[in-house]
């Protein structure tokens, strides 16, 4: 038994994917104008879409094929008879007749589902796939951008915060080089601290003072700064060394 039509029309674009109008017509031998109806009806069907100047299966209708191909060699003629006379419900329901059963075939003692070929849709998948991972990548880069800037803008305030050259000095020194008028207003303003004979970077002392108590052996690992204060706020009693064995704060 010969091959319905709309059969034959998708299997040539199945073989021949962008034919146009014309050629499926030379090549089924069939007049422009009928195939052209042929067409109108598939593709209102879903079953083909446009591709260039020509035409192409979808993926429904690549399933559709692959249905009636097996329902050819299963069941009776009278099941087959799909032509291109009958009417768009007819061949709607013999569409939901194919989507509804997925084919499979015999593998290695699997049953497993027959792989499509690959189509414009599968394509989109991955394009889609890959945008999406793009977007996480352009995400990432975003918050790594913005955490750089606000690392960077800490270090400037930082770096703005510092009034004196160095963050522990001597009094006499500071004046010296500032001008005792400078040095008092950074006291009265908090920046930095009187502690004894020196004037100590606030935000220094502050961290200086995290470090309590202090092991007497770990003393040495302290800065040269940090030994400069800890002597002088030794000889203000603003630190005791408890049982000859760690640096205290002395409660004040």
């Amino acid at each position: 038994m010969s091959k319905p039509l709309t059969h034959r029309v998708l299997e040539a674009l199945y073989m021949n994917p962008g034919l146009s109008v014309k050629e499926i017509s030379e090549l089924l031998g069939i007049s422009v104008e009928r195939a052209r109806a042929l067409l109108y009806k598939l593709k209102s069907s879903g079953f083909v879409e446009r591709a260039g100047k020509g035409y192409m299966l979808t993926e429904r209708g690549v399933r559709f094929l692959e249905y009636l191909e097996k329902s050819r060699k299963s069941a009776s003629p009278e099941r087959l008879e799909v032509s291109s006379r009958q009417p768009a419900e007819k061949l709607e329901e013999t569409t939901q007749m194919a989507l509804a059963e997925t084919p499979v075939v015999e593998s290695e003692s699997k049953r497993e589902l027959v792989e499509l070929p690959r189509t414009h849709l599968d394509i989109v998948e991955e394009l889609r796939r890959r945008v999406e991972s793009l977007e996480k990548r352009i995400e990432s880069l975003e918050r790594s951008v913005r955490d750089l800037e606000q690392a960077l803008q800490a270090r400037r305030r930082r770096a703005e915060s510092i009034v004196l050259e160095e963050p522990v000095m001597f009094y006499s020194d500071a004046v010296s080089k500032y001008g005792q008028v400078y040095v008092e207003r950074l006291i009265s303003e908090g920046r930095v601290k009187r502690i004894g004979a020196l004037v100590v970077d606030s935000e220094f002392y502050r961290e200086f003072k995290a470090k309590f108590p202090i092991k007497i052996q770990d003393a040495d690992k302290l800065t040269h700064h940090e030994k400069i204060l800890l002597d002088e706020m030794r000889r203000e009693a603003m630190v005791v060394l408890f049982a000859g064995r760690e640096y205290r704060l002395v409660e004040t």
